[in-house]
């Protein structure tokens, strides 16, 4: 059963020139560390499509980003290039037995994700 759809849109440019310290706070340290192995144009096209995650994982669940923080929130993908989360702290929480689907796309100006929530209500939405 379907719980929640939500839905970002990310204009990469934001992401040209984050400092260390907000990079730490919105991103989980495994994106960190993979995006400062990537070129300026990639890292800002990796990074716009994994905030985008995030923000349409809070929609999704209907809270925004209220009560996660960003960092919480990790993104993936698996060898074929299937992204998925891999949730830590409150946000695993707040999410708890439902399953993740995502997708990012990115599309110069922007990035995009969309998340669908399925799955068992554990009651804490």
């Amino acid at each position: 059963m379907v719980e929640g759809i939500g839905i970002d849109i990310v204009n990469i440019s934001r992401m040209d020139s984050l400092s260390e310290s907000v990079l730490k706070r919105l991103f989980h340290p495994e994106e960190v560390a993979y995006a400062l192995t990537l070129g300026p144009k990639r890292k800002s096209e990796y990074l716009s499509g994994r905030f985008a995650a995030k923000e349409a994982l809070g929609k999704a669940l209907g809270t925004g980003m209220a009560g996660m923080r960003p960092s919480d929130i990790q993104t993936d993908a698996t060898e074929s290039g299937k992204p998925f989360m891999v949730l830590h702290g409150t946000a695993k929480t707040m999410v708890g037995n439902r399953t993740i689907l995502l997708s990012i796309s990115h599309d110069p100006p922007v990035a995009s994700a969309v998340v669908l929530l399925q799955g068992g209500s554990d009651g804490a939405h």
